[in-house]
């Protein structure tokens, strides 16, 4: 028997004012957003769909992914939030749901197996909520938080000299190559005032991030000052960040490091520093740090180079890194 639409609502309803009063206080990119209230909600839906439990596991399964695809995506456009926070938050949700369905199955009982029906509800009641528990606590206090800072660096070679990267550096800008896959959820800057490479410089670029695809605009700006210019070490540092992306992660600015090599290559090490908004670290941590390294390479192919980039091998790649971190 399907969920009626009053219900339906009912539950998107209520997901819609928890979320924006989470959103609109000092939780709002807490675990509490991204795992508690998916958390909550789950047993909400599991409890108004228990009448198909006579449906195989695989079915309610389906069922579940259904429902709660739709309430996200509702909660979503009620909150007037955009498909990038769905598109981040989303995965969390499947993976966690689609191991829970499976480990059910695993001990689902028998009609004559009492241990296992037992085993089975001890861990409904006790076990999984502690597991919840302990994945929320994480960033909600200092004791509990942890570190938030990173880096990440992308190192290429080049046949051009020092001066020839720094003068493209100077040059408009221009994002033409093909972008990470990741780096596509997220808008390029419409337009940009920069072409310059002096010390005290400020860039700016302008970025409007439509939450609704086509609608619902974001506009926000992004300053780019040039901190620090030397034969070997460029600097930067954001002034200011009011763009959509602000709202996950915060960028310090970037290290850009210039080395001669034996081969007459110049090799370019180029750093970005960020600070990390969302939690919980496990997850958030490793996509922001995927996404610097992305941007990373982005910023040397069409900024630096001006044409493709590839990253150096791994065991040089590890003493540059160690070059590139100091006096970073």
């Amino acid at each position: 028997m399907g969920m009626s639409w009053k219900v339906l609502l009912l539950i998107i309803g209520v997901a819609t004012l928890t979320l924006r009063a989470l959103l609109d206080s000092d939780f709002a990119t807490t675990t509490l957003v991204y795992i508690a209230v998916p958390f909550a909600l789950s047993l909400i839906l599991a409890f108004f769909t228990r009448t198909s439990e006579k449906r195989s596991w695989k079915m309610r399964y389906l069922n579940h992914m259904r429902l709660s695809t739709i309430v996200f995506l509702a909660t979503s456009a009620f909150l007037f939030e955009g498909f990038i926070c769905v598109a981040m938050f989303m995965p969390i949700y499947y993976v966690f749901a689609t191991v829970g369905y499976i480990g059910a199955a695993l001990i689902e009982p028998n009609s004559e197996d009492r241990e296992q029906d037992k085993l089975r509800n001890t861990f409904k009641a006790y076990g999984l909520p502690v597991i919840v528990l302990l994945m929320v606590a994480e960033g909600l206090v200092p004791a509990t938080t942890i570190e938030r800072s990173g880096t990440a660096t992308f190192i290429a070679e080049s046949d051009q000299s020092i001066a020839q990267l720094q003068a493209n550096m100077a040059r408009p800008i221009t994002f033409d190559s093909e972008r990470h896959w990741f780096l596509r959820l997220f808008p390029l800057p419409d337009q940009i005032n920069a072409g310059s490479l002096n010390q005290g410089d400020i860039h700016k670029l302008h970025f409007t991030y439509r939450r609704w695809i086509f609608t619902n605009a974001h506009k926000g700006e992004m300053h780019v000052k040039i901190a620090k210019v030397s034969p070997e070490h460029i600097r930067t540092e954001i002034a200011r960040n009011d763009s959509y992306l602000a709202n996950y992660m915060r960028i310090d600015g970037t290290d850009v490091r210039f080395s001669r090599q034996p081969n007459g290559k110049t090799r370019v090490a180029l750093t970005v520093r960020y600070e990390r908004r969302l939690d919980p670290a496990w997850y958030f941590g490793t996509m922001q740090h995927v996404a610097a390294k992305q941007s990373a390479k982005q910023f040397l192919t069409d900024i630096i180079m001006r044409h493709p980039v590839t990253e150096i091998p791994a065991e040089q790649n590890e003493q540059a890194n160690k070059e590139a971190s100091n006096g970073a």
